[in-house]
């Protein structure tokens, strides 16, 4: 925004927050006092007395902080903490040892962090031989619900580690559909290299974007990816079952996220988004038989509201959560009807949620 009284009085927001100039960009002031981080995901430690919230944020590295304070003040700025360095990204925690945290940045740098000390150990899974990892942005990373030393993460391949991430082990094919992203077309046709930045500031294409591990049953693996495809291994990464195809879903739909229910081990659930397709409808999807078939309980969401999460409550197995480009919704009857969740929060596009079980 430009003063129209004085042209050297300027606002910019951005992806950090806002910023004032009144000397034509000399001199830019910060204002701190605004809670308008973007955020992508969202992770919970175990801390006492009061657990701490994790998250990766746009261009503002990957960031810790209290959910609760005893300073008569509330939770400021300097309660937050960085974790790593970076576009932020996914973050856990361990669930047995708060300290440990497992931090991201872009394209696959992930730190192991002992939060007491402050001191970070690069622990990316690092390819043999000509092989190069084909990284999300936003790359998928778990810690095992069946052991707190394990986790999984993915680039194109699966990989697993159970020291903590000294050392992986990979644990898949390229479960992408190796599409070349040159020979798509954008805007109508195939663009030329020189027309189009496929390659610089942009994530990797063909690569996994979801990746989960059920409550219920340990090595019960899936995965989803840019390009569309589900892919289910039953004996920790032995074996996959692709799916290619979805009732309603247009081909090559981007997996946004994969759940799986807390409670039955053949339930799972999925978030699809086209919206970079100028498509946006939700897509929220459940199988009963541990992916093999899909049915839709988008239900009553808004037709233009794009799906990015879903979270089943820890207590209430019926009890359903869906982040969309218009906020949170819920649903008690497995998503035929859907409400939205309001009481402060703004709509706004909401990218994942977490429940703290504590």
């Amino acid at each position: 925004w430009i003063d129209p009284g004085n042209t050297a009085h300027m606002i910019s927001g951005n992806d950090g927050g806002l910023y004032e100039t009144y000397d034509e960009g000399e001199n830019w002031a910060f204002k701190p006092n605004l809670p308008v981080t973007q955020f992508y995901k969202v992770s919970l430690g175990n801390d006492k007395p009061f657990y701490y919230i994790y998250g990766g944020t746009q261009d503002n590295f990957s960031l810790g902080g209290p959910s609760q304070t005893i300073n008569q003040h509330g939770i400021s700025n300097s309660d937050w903490f960085v974790t790593n360095t970076g576009d932020g990204f996914e973050t856990q925690v361990d669930p047995i040892d708060p300290n440990t945290i497992y931090a991201q940045s872009q394209y696959g740098g992930l730190v192991r962090l002992d939060k007491e000390s402050g001191e970070d150990i690069g622990i990316s899974p690092m390819p043999s031989g000509n092989e190069a990892y084909r990284y999300n942005w936003d790359a998928p990373l778990l810690i095992s619900p069946h052991d707190h030393k394990t986790l999984y993460y993915a680039a194109n391949r699966v990989f697993k580690t159970t020291d903590q991430g000294n050392n992986w082990q990979v644990i898949s094919p390229d479960l992408s559909q190796q599409i070349d992203r040159h020979t798509l077309p954008v805007m109508g046709r195939i663009q030329s290299v020189d027309a189009i930045a496929y390659d610089k500031s942009t994530t990797n294409y063909g690569n996994i974007t979801a990746l989960e591990e059920s409550p219920v049953k340990k090595g019960l693996l899936y995965t989803g990816t840019d390009d569309g495809l589900i892919q289910v291994s039953e004996d920790d990464g032995e074996n996959w079952h692709r799916i290619k195809s979805f009732s309603g879903v247009p081909a090559n739909t981007y997996v946004n996220q994969i759940t799986a229910s807390q409670y039955d081990e053949n339930v799972v659930f999925a978030a699809f988004n086209n919206h970079k397709n100028g498509d946006f409808k939700p897509y929220l999807l459940k199988s009963t038989d541990k992916g093999k078939s899909w049915t839709s309980i988008a239900g009553d969401l808004p037709d233009r509201g794009s799906v990015y999460c879903v979270l089943q409550d820890h207590k209430k197995k019926d009890l359903l959560f869906a982040g969309t480009e218009f906020g949170v919704f819920y649903t008690i009857d497995g998503g035929q009807k859907w409400v939205q969740l309001k009481n402060g929060l703004p709509t706004v596009g909401v990218r994942d949620m977490a429940i703290h079980k504590g």
